[in-house]
């Protein structure tokens, strides 16, 4: 009889026991999708703050579908693991917008860099979303290829965010007709790439810069030998009038001594 408690006592503790293995493991898968979930619901704010944040001269067409894509598959792992229909629309939303986007043949209007202060955010978000295509990587969520691309670009945009500020600046400047402080500005926005002039890329723009430069100085020496002309012009002018004046002088002087001798 004892020995029955006994086996009957062990039999108990070990089904509790097992239990609460089981309510313990059963918890930890629970903390383990809430663990995931908010990772995930972190990456759906993360790749739509980039889409909503970073500005077109800074978001190719071939990365921002990139990115759609990911916002899409994230939203897909979202719901394998809560069935939400508001996680459903949202999707729906972002799976129209990636196809109207990858149809359309309208290009993005660049949006000017124009503060300082704004030059600093968007540094931050360069490099949060270098960090981002690390993280890519590492989960193997990007082509190799496109990886080494989107880093490439980002180290570029670093410099280029201050090309732009200046470029912008000088826009301003030549608008207003201050073209020397112009050509200034532009020459800096190119300084601003020195450090990375062997990039195709800072090649292209500081290429870009320079035949502006070379456009605003021809116009502007057209312009001083325009003026120099108008000078020599009225010059000439001045001095046939001057003439003129002398002459109907003399007529006058001439006919009034005509006049004495009657």
């Amino acid at each position: 009889m004892t020995a029955i408690a006994i086996t009957l006592m062990l039999i108990a503790i070990g089904g509790f026991i097992a239990f609460a293995i089981y309510l313990q493991l059963k918890e930890q898968a629970r903390l383990e999708r809430l663990r995931k979930s908010a990772a995930l619901g972190n990456q759906t704010r993360q790749l739509r703050r980039y889409l909503d944040d970073l500005p077109p001269q800074y978001q190719p067409k071939d990365m921002r579908i990139w990115i759609l894509r990911r916002l899409v598959s994230v939203y897909d792992e979202l719901i394998d693991l809560q069935a939400d229909d508001t996680l459903r629309r949202h999707r729906g939303f972002f799976v129209e917008e990636l196809k109207q986007f990858e149809e359309s043949k309208t290009k993005r209007k660049a949006k000017p860099i124009n503060d300082e202060l704004q030059i600093s955010e968007l540094r931050r978000l360069f490099d949060s979303f270098s960090a981002y295509l690390d993280f890519a990587k590492q989960n193997k969520k990007i082509n190799p290829d496109l990886y080494v691309r989107y880093k490439d670009l980002f180290s570029f945009y670093g410099y280029r965010v201050n090309a732009d500020y200046h470029v912008y600046m000088a826009r301003q400047a030549f608008l207003t007709e201050k073209f020397d402080k112009a050509i200034e500005l532009y020459k800096e926005a190119m300084s601003q790439l020195e450090p990375i002039s062997e990039n195709p890329e800072a090649k292209s723009a500081i290429a870009g810069y320079q035949q502006i430069i070379d456009e605003i100085e021809s116009d502007l020496e057209l312009q001083r030998q325009e003026e120099a002309l108008s000078s020599n012009t009225e010059e000439d002018e001045q001095a046939e009038e001057n003439l003129d004046d002398e002459w109907s002088q003399f007529m006058d002087q001439n006919t009034f001594k005509k006049k004495k001798h009657f």
